[in-house]
């Protein structure tokens, strides 16, 4: 039997019943054997609701531990669990529920049931110490899905991929740095891999979950302070939020971290400095996808030494950066990345065109430029669907974005292209600024760096339009932050 709850609940369960599982974002923990009880109770309420093995169902949770639970539950049943985002708009929760099979929805509100589907609500004063379980896990092979999961879609049309009870079980079985120790993990979003995944091994090895009151960065470094968390994922952009809760004047505010592993996009080096001097040196970078699982994995030692690095590749993968004919390049060289690895899933579900595309020769490309320097260690130098055309020059829009974020003054930058009225197209930045009044410093420092590619036209932010996991979604920057009738008229790049 390959049911992935064997794994990650019932197993520790028997062996430490005692340890700590969940501690919920209230506070409450849940000892192994009485996640294991949770489980179970909620296996039983979904079979009492007509949930059956295979079946697809939608989950509109927020990330919490009872969002946790029930996935798992579902897993126990042998359904097939898709997540949808309770923030997602409804009419693109119902299109995702419909274009993969999902006949109902699993929520704590109502307010997230969908037209057509059953609902299947969840209340937590119904599941009791001592209200009715089932233990029975559903018997399944390696090759039984378990999960749908749903990529942000910040390079275009969200995609979808199965993970099979197999695929799962081989990611539970990699480690995490920091020795044998018990572990206190802090997830991201639970909706999404680099949330659920974590989550999953950190219960395969009897580790602790810990849930923090509310995403907002307060509450996450509270979190991480006062429960003496020890593993940790955040995004670039919400490292560098607890970074700047914390102060200039503090240093090493999390003592308890063995690991802060940041995911999603790379740190420039400037995040970088203050995360390993305000919140805990012991950073780790890391590369991969949805698609292929971490790839890569840069250590403290690796970035003390080279900041811009993702990393070595890990033991499970294999990355190599090739031509446009698909052959190797020497060390140095910009081209293509591709990724082999034990934990890759076979392509994208229902949709056979990206997978041709995407999955080659046994190789996953995720369209990401990079190279390998003489001691193996991988830099990404952008995505090859982020390269912007402006008059007919190719222009990197992670290039120009690292050159502006490098300012001290700058601390979230967006490149995107404006179109005049004649339909030139022109370069743009959308920028958040600590000082507003630094900003024609800025302009003047691009120049220096860019040259001709530098933006010509610079807007002014609060904050930039970002997925769940914090990536900034460039293709709506240009709808956010239209130009004024004069700038479409006659854009100038700023005198310096």
């Amino acid at each position: 039997m390959s049911n992935v709850v064997s794994q990650v609940v019932y197993r520790p369960a028997r062996r430490h019943p005692d340890r700590p599982a969940v501690i919920t974002r209230t506070g409450e923990v849940f000892s192994y054997a009485q996640a294991a009880e949770a489980v179970g109770q909620l296996a039983w309420h979904l079979r009492t609701q007509g949930i059956r093995p295979g079946q697809v169902v939608g989950v509109s949770m927020s990330g919490h531990s009872l969002h946790l639970l029930t996935l798992l539950a579902l897993a126990q049943v042998g359904a097939v669990s898709l997540p949808l985002h309770p923030a997602a708009p409804a009419e693109r929760r119902l299109l995702a529920a419909r274009t993969f099979g999902a006949t109902c929805v699993v929520s704590e509100s109502r307010d997230l049931a969908l037209a057509g589907l059953t609902f299947i609500g969840l209340d937590r004063s119904e599941f009791r110490s001592d209200g009715p379980s089932d233990r029975d896990v559903h018997p399944t092979s390696p090759d039984d899905p378990m999960h749908i999961m749903v990529s942000s879609g910040t390079s275009g049309d969200p995609k979808a991929m199965v993970w099979t009870h197999g695929n799962v079980a081989r990611r539970n079985q990699t480690f995490e740095p920091g020795g044998d120790s018990l572990k206190r993990v802090l997830q991201m979003d639970l909706n999404f891999f680099v949330g659920f995944g974590p989550a999953l091994r950190a219960l395969a090895h009897a580790d602790a979950l810990v849930f923090p009151m509310s995403p907002s960065a307060e509450h996450v470094l509270l979190t991480l302070i006062t429960q003496k968390i020890t593993h940790a994922y955040l995004s670039p952009h919400q490292a560098s939020l607890l970074a700047g809760l914390v102060g200039a004047n503090v240093a090493n505010a999390c003592p308890d971290l063995v690991s802060l592993r940041v995911v999603g996009e790379r740190l420039n080096a400037q995040q970088l400095q203050a995360l390993r001097r305000r919140l805990t040196p012991n950073v780790y970078v890391a590369y991969g996808a949805v698609e292929a699982g971490v790839a890569t994995l840069a250590t403290p030692d690796m970035l003390e030494r080279h900041p811009e690095t993702v990393g070595a590749p890990s033991a499970w993968a294999e990355v190599q950066v090739i031509d446009a004919a698909g052959a190797p390049v020497p060390a140095g060289t910009v081209g293509e990345i591709r990724i082999r690895s034990t934990q890759q899933v076979s392509g994208y579900h229902l949709d056979e065109a990206r997978t041709q595309a995407r999955f080659r020769d046994g190789w996953f490309h995720p369209n990401d430029r990079g190279h390998v320097d003489a001691e193996g260690l991988l830099y990404i130098e952008g995505r090859v669907d982020d390269m912007i055309n402006v008059g007919g020059a190719m222009v990197d829009a992670e290039d120009v974005e690292r050159t502006l974020c490098a300012h001290p003054a700058v601390r979230e930058a967006g490149a995107f292209v404006h179109a005049r009225a004649d339909g030139q197209a022109f370069l743009s930045a959308a920028l958040v600024l600590a000082d507003a009044g630094r900003l024609a410093e800025v302009q003047a420092y691009a120049q220096a760096k860019l040259g001709p590619l530098a933006p010509v036209h610079y807007v002014l932010a609060s904050a930039l339009p970002r997925t769940a996991t914090g990536k900034i979604q460039r293709r709506l920057l240009a709808a956010a932050f239209p130009p004024t009738r004069a700038d479409a008229a006659s854009p100038r790049r700023p005198a310096v």
